[in-house]
């Protein structure tokens, strides 16, 4: 488990800024970064709130719009004391972090105190985790749009080369032949450039 007292040759820094960093790292996608903090940061939680005798686990439950909730850690079953603490998030977002305990009464007023100081700390870093997330999205959506774009352009350009026509006039043959077909004009591009590429048997003619 990462020390409160981590540090790097820069010297110290934040675990929870550790946590993200390596699930930034490690994602294969924006969700996956976002469900490794919140594992890594359960797992934190209950390590820091941890005393002598007294075990402690924690859960937490993500609630995002268009998203099925994300629930990570423990569930709290069995347990006799619970400490309850929202996150502090934006963009219709929001958090719970709880901690539980077996014995009750475990966790005392001043337990309630620091785990709202942490829930603070932890709600920046979940906003920044967030943050990373949604800007991985859009450069992977920015990525399939260029890519789209560069596959139609290649079309387009090949469409001119074989019908001798303008670069208008062979983006509505390409647009014509993917309305007639039903296929999306992207994925008629697609076949285009294969059968050019050799990668199909198909030998496609677009006639104006």
């Amino acid at each position: 488990m990462i020390d409160d007292r981590a540090s790097t040759s820069g010297g110290i820094t934040d675990p929870l800024l550790d946590l993200v960093l390596a699930a930034t790292d490690a994602a294969t996608d924006a969700d996956a970064g976002v469900d490794d903090f919140l594992t890594g940061l359960a797992a934190h939680a209950a390590w820091h709130f941890a005393r002598p005798g007294r075990p402690v686990s924690c859960g937490i439950s993500l609630f995002q719009r268009k998203k099925l909730p994300l629930d990570v850690g423990s569930s709290g079953a069995g347990a006799g004391s619970t400490l309850r603490i929202p996150l502090a998030l934006d963009g219709g977002s929001t958090a719970v972090l709880e901690l539980f305990s077996v014995p009750p009464g475990a966790f005392s007023a001043d337990d309630a105190e620091a785990a709202e100081a942490f829930a603070e700390r932890a709600s920046r870093f979940l906003l920044l985790a967030l943050r990373l997330a949604r800007l991985a999205e859009s450069r992977g959506d920015m990525a399939a749009a260029m890519q789209s774009r560069t596959v139609i352009d290649l079309a387009v350009g090949a469409i001119m080369a074989q019908n001798r026509c303008s670069r208008a006039a062979a983006f509505k043959i390409l647009r014509n032949t993917s309305n007639n077909r039903n296929i999306k004009i992207r994925d008629v591009a697609a076949s285009l450039i294969s059968s050019i590429a050799g990668d199909e048997d198909l030998s496609p003619h677009f006639d104006e």
